[in-house]
């Protein structure tokens, strides 16, 4: 792994680590003292040393995010080699101070106390202090013990490999991360650039609450990589501790050494099993930067502020006039009410109706207004085979309060809102295969949740029961 990190880090050019690394635009980085004689021996126009691509001086990137990658591996090759070394020193040091020679009797060492985990001579094995206790020969507790020895760097292997991976993934997230941050900033910095000087202070608070977001993200992210390196560490320190130990001859050596550190190292117990490998609790913590609908409807929410000033966003999808009987729908198709009477729940639950619209790609923006409503279901259902299913919905009533309700699952899970909207909108993000609730007057996210029907997916809505007029109000699919 060292040898392969150094030559990750290696400049391609003087073939050294990568000092103050410049990249071109075709990804390929160097040393910014080698490129730049590169450069000067081609009079400021040249190829890339290894793709042959054409570039200028002004072509020529700082690339921070390799300079600090390049600083910390350089930093964790010099941990690893004075590791490396401090343990080749440790077990020089008990190699030296081995002996064969019982220190009480003076006898050879034949035999192996399983008791005490210690050689013995034969006359210990007769004395009073090792009665009763298991006793092997040399031989037989040497195979044992290098077996165990044997099994346990197999698992430092897999372990080395793993992490080895897992470090390499969770680097390519980090730079997919900082990658996305970069795209979205331009997006956002993009639409803003259409509004006047108004519009700039709206244009800070959100790159804010980005880079707010990218810090939290980063945060668990570098915490985790931090945790890998650590245990990739400590792997191959006992790596090489069990290695120098296993090309031991000398049986009394080996025992010694397993008794002094081995037998806690190899982690053998009284009743032993099965060898635990850490690695195995340790997993990659994806890229999962998102702005939610300020990625694709932030024009739309800074219109809210300035309503002359931007187009209308929330996408135009009028309800279908087909449906349930007790449902009423207005010749706009926007507002959808119970009828007068007492609407009971069926074995499908409230009547409800969806968009005439489906949609298998893309996102969509909607604002549903509720108002005072005693009872409503809003959310999303899946449109396979030409038949509507409700698939994740957000409900409101007087025996859950605010709930979320999703298809295959019985238990209806409590929303805490604080204050209560006269808005609801829902954001389907097809790519995602999810769908977000946000209290639409102050764009404060509900809940977000993965969705399980399959495409097409539609918007659909519920009115509730009647309850005697007093829940007789529509519920309006705005358009702005």
């Amino acid at each position: 792994m060292a040898s392969m990190l150094s030559m990750q880090i290696q400049c391609p050019v003087c073939l050294n680590t990568l000092r103050d690394p410049v990249c071109l635009p075709c990804e390929h980085s160097y040393c910014r003292v080698c490129l730049t004689r590169h450069l000067a021996v081609s009079a400021d126009e040249s190829t890339c040393p290894e793709c042959r691509t054409p570039f200028s001086r002004a072509d020529i990137r700082v690339n921070r995010t390799l300079r600090n990658i390049v600083d910390a591996a350089r930093v964790h090759l010099e941990e690893h080699k004075a590791l490396r070394d401090r343990a080749m020193t440790i077990l020089t040091g008990q190699t030296q101070n081995a002996t064969d020679k019982c220190p009480d009797h003076m006898e050879t060492l034949r035999l192996y106390c399983e008791t005490d985990q210690k050689p013995i001579c034969v006359v210990c094995r007769d004395d009073r202090r090792h009665q009763g206790h298991r006793v092997k020969t040399l031989k037989d507790a040497l195979q044992a013990k290098k077996e165990k020895a044997a099994e346990k760097l197999e698992t430092l292997f897999t372990e080395n490999e793993k992490l080895v991976e897992l470090i390499g993934d969770q680097v390519d997230e980090i730079l997919k991360t900082r990658e996305r941050l970069k795209a979205l900033t331009d997006q956002i910095t993009e639409q803003f650039a259409q509004m006047c000087q108004f519009l700039k202070d709206k244009e800070v608070e959100i790159k804010a609450l980005l880079e707010e977001e990218e810090d939290k993200l980063l945060r668990v992210m570098e915490v985790n990589l931090f945790r890998m390196e650590e245990m990739l560490t400590e792997v191959r320190v006992n790596q090489g501790l069990l290695m120098s130990a296993l090309e031991t001859d000398q049986p009394s050596q080996f025992l010694q050494w397993w008794a002094e550190s081995g037998q806690s190292l190899v982690g053998e117990t009284a009743a032993a099993g099965r060898i635990w490998s850490p690695a195995e609790d340790v997993s990659v913590t994806c890229d999962s930067l998102f702005l939610g609908p300020y990625e694709t409807h932030l024009q739309f929410f800074v219109w809210k502020e300035m309503l002359t000033s931007i187009q209308p966003v929330p996408h135009h999808h009028a309800m279908e006039t087909k449906g349930d009987q007790n449902v009423k729908v207005t010749p706009s198709g926007l507002s959808v009410q119970c009828k007068k009477g007492s609407v009971k729940k069926n074995k499908h639950g409230l009547p409800w109706l969806k968009t005439e619209s489906s949609f298998r790609t893309g996102q969509y923006y909607w604002e549903v207004e509720v108002g005072q409503k005693l009872d409503w279901e809003i959310g999303v259902c899946g449109c396979e085979s030409d038949k509507a299913s409700k698939d994740t919905m957000l409900c409101f009533n007087s025996d859950f309060s605010y709930h979320i309700q999703q298809s295959g699952r019985l238990d209806k899970r409590p929303m805490r809102i604080l204050t209560r909207p006269r808005k609801i909108g829902v954001y389907l993000d097809c790519e995602r295969k999810q769908v977000s609730f946000y209290n639409a007057d102050s764009m404060t996210l509900i809940e977000t949740a993965m969705l399980s029907r399959s495409f097409p997916f539609s918007l659909c809505v519920s009115p509730g029961q009647y309850l005697n007029g007093k829940n007789s109000d529509p519920l309006t699919v705005c358009w702005y």
